[in-house]
């Protein structure tokens, strides 16, 4: 398929492109100067058991590798950082064992993947990478035990599934897809045991939605998906943000425009029944609100993304409009907020906890940074690493995933 027009939606993100731009300029400037771990200009070795973290640079089409010090927190760039991927690079993937990275390019309409070098963090193309997918492919989701991709294609309304090779991490395309039946999805996850799919329903381009979540159950020897009865499933207004409980019992979804006061009145919680895949809201059915539309974009308490604490004790959410990350306490599906928000850079986006759950990192994408914090294991609450927010490697970050230390 050809390369989509730029949306409404991505539109509104990126002015101002070229000021972000000179301001990166400037911060690598000052970093080179204040001789910062960050932006040598020979990246340092790298620390024994160190994790890593990559992060998609939607505006320069790229993937900044880090390793992570597994005692401080600390991020510093890998050797050959950064790497190149398609056009639009957004949600990534990681297979369980960290030895593959999958991509979705949102403007070239296909999937780059890497190899990922677990001892140095460095990334390799795979060959016949990047691979087709739908029109402007958003979410990923990885099933490791079956060796299968999922890819949401917001633009055409269906969704890529594909087997990976164990050994290479080619992608080849299962049969009968892309599937159909999905309005506009967006964000992806499954639950913890790899039985079913979970998408978000928003279309990017108008940024009209069907308030919903489709599910589907997986077929693992083949990659097909049948919706499970029910679906799809009613949520908040304009669900994009999409996070699957670790023990499987519970989806979180971040509805972006929903026209509410609290930020936890932000997020649809459901419980997940485990025989059969459906969704039955917390709490009870959701109240829709009157919507608030683009006018919600920028308002503080209204999500983009969800993370949820390996321990599944805790919940975070980034809010755009106020340069925050949100962090609640979870019981039996129910978000509780455990303290004030923490303050990211500027247009707050993907999150993703190191491996051990001891620090959370945030890509800020109008100033072009990650912010990092510890994560206190007992409480949830946030406090900023030293020099918090770093310089992102890219232009536009947006998704984060981490990978351990082979």
């Amino acid at each position: 398929m050809g390369v989509i027009g730029m949306s409404k939606y991505q539109a509104f993100l990126n002015k101002n492109k070229f000021s972000r731009l000179a301001l990166f300029a400037v911060g690598l400037a000052l970093a080179g100067c204040s001789g910062g771990t960050m932006m040598t200009m020979t990246p340092p070795p790298v620390t024994a058991s160190a994790n890593f973290m990559f992060v998609a640079n939607t505006n320069s089409n790229t993937i900044s590798a880090f390793q992570i010090d597994p005692k401080s927190g600390m991020p510093a760039q890998v050797a050959g950082s950064p790497f190149a991927a398609g056009m639009a690079p957004e949600f990534m993937a990681t297979d369980a064992a960290g030895k593959f990275l999958f991509v979705a390019n949102s403007n070239s309409n296909d999937v780059s993947a890497f190899t990922i070098d677990g001892s140095k963090g460095t990334l390799a193309a795979i060959s016949g990478s990047p691979f087709p997918a739908g029109s402007q492919p958003k979410g990923l989701a990885v099933v490791s035990s079956a060796n299968l991709v999922f890819v949401a294609n917001n633009a055409s309304s269906d969704i890529s599934v594909f087997k990976f090779d164990p050994v290479t991490g080619a992608l080849t395309p299962a049969a009968g897809s892309p599937f159909k039946g999905v309005p506009s999805p967006i964000g992806v996850a499954t639950d913890a045991l790899g039985k079913f799919l979970y998408v978000t329903n928003t279309d990017l381009n108008t940024l009209t939605n069907t308030n919903s979540i489709s599910a589907f159950s997986i077929d693992t020897s083949t990659g097909s998906l049948t919706p499970v009865a029910g679906s799809p499933f009613a949520s908040g207004t304009t669900p994009i943000g999409l996070a699957a409980d670790p023990n499987g019992l519970f989806v979180y979804v971040g509805d972006h425009m929903a026209n509410v006061t609290s930020a936890a009145n932000a997020i649809s919680a459901f419980n997940v029944d485990t025989s059969n895949g459906s969704l039955t809201r917390v709490g009870g059915s959701p109240s829709q609100q009157t919507s608030c539309g683009i006018s919600c974009h920028n308002n503080p308490l209204h999500p983009l993304r969800v993370a949820i604490h390996p321990a599944a004790r805790f919940a975070y959410v980034t809010g755009v409009g106020e340069n925050s990350v949100f962090p609640f306490s979870l019981h039996n599906g129910s978000l509780s907020p455990i303290s004030n928000a923490a303050a990211t850079g500027q247009h707050p986006f993907g999150m993703a906890f190191d491996p051990t759950g001891n620090f959370l990192f945030v890509a800020n994408k109008v100033d072009n940074t990650i912010s990092g914090f510890s994560v206190d294991s007992m409480t949830g609450t946030l406090t900023p690493l030293t020099n918090s927010p770093f310089p992102s490697g890219g232009s536009g970050p947006i998704g984060i995933v981490t990978v351990r230390h082979q």
